[in-house]
């Protein structure tokens, strides 16, 4: 059975309220990943829905991303230090994007260097994560 095209969804669509997080495999990214994964719940995601693909789908690196429910944030009370910026890809709606950068924004300082609309309403932001300036 085919699916009209309003029925088709990408393999690349998140379940409203969650967002694909790609970082650079480094130390920092990974202190980062375990921050992510104290505030927000890693979520279950239909095959297809942990990866980025680039512009058009077409040539290009794609690469994995964890996803994060980002409906519900839990507290962190123990400061985090980071020690270096780190390149981070996320990929979602942009409300819950906006979830995302603002849990990250309470232990690190987050600047937004550019996005896309790869398809359904949903952007892939480019982020770059540093220390918080009062650290």
């Amino acid at each position: 059975m085919r699916l009209r095209p309003k029925e088709r969804k990408s393999a690349h669509h998140h379940a409203p309220g969650t967002i694909g997080v790609h970082i650079e495999p480094t130390r920092a990214g990974g202190l980062v990943y375990e921050t992510l994964s104290a505030i927000f719940e890693l979520a279950l995601a239909p095959p297809g829905a942990g990866r980025i693909v680039p512009d058009g789908g077409g040539d290009g690196p794609v690469v994995s991303a964890l996803p994060f429910d980002v409906r519900r944030q839990r507290p962190l009370h123990e400061p985090v230090r980071l020690s270096e910026t780190v390149r981070a890809l996320v990929y979602g709606r942009p409300k819950d994007i906006k979830r995302l950068v603002h849990g990250l924004q309470e232990h690190f300082s987050v600047e937004d260097t550019g996005s896309r609309e790869p398809d359904h309403g949903e952007q892939v932001r480019e982020l770059v994560i540093g220390p918080n300036q009062g650290s």
